[in-house]
């Protein structure tokens, strides 16, 4: 049986060993993450120089992006650029043909017209309110 005194160095040399390791290692994993980050960063300035009409709307396409990668997570980025572009221009038409300076304050609240308030009718796909 090993005394304690043996068993700690042990343990010292080898989380030195680990700490050494991955010290030598922070250069290449700085060095991907740079590569990485240019090549992104070059797609979407392809991207944008493509289709400048969404420069003013990077809300929009980042939500989109977001959207299409969380449906697609094996897809690379490229790909998930090109499946984005026809529902980014849906979400621009969309958003224009919004009138958000004339809003009725108060809204239409009167439900009299709606047929969810014949419970009693047997036909009434509602169910019981």
């Amino acid at each position: 049986m090993i005394e304690e005194k043996e068993r700690n160095e042990i343990i010292e040399e080898a989380i030195n060993k680990a700490v050494e390791k991955t010290l030598l290692m922070i250069p290449e994993v700085i060095g991907n993450l740079m590569s990485s980050h240019a090549a992104l960063h070059k797609i979407n300035t392809k991207f944008y120089a493509d289709y400048p009409e969404f420069k003013d709307r990077k809300d929009v396409v980042a939500n989109v992006v977001e959207m299409i990668e969380g449906k697609n997570p094996l897809a690379d980025y490229q790909t998930i650029l090109e499946k984005a572009v026809p529902e980014i221009r849906q979400r621009v038409l969309t958003m224009k043909s919004l009138d958000m300076k004339n809003v009725n304050p108060t809204p239409n609240r009167d439900l009299k017209g709606l047929d969810i308030l014949e419970a009693e009718r047997p036909d009434n796909p509602h169910g019981e309110i």
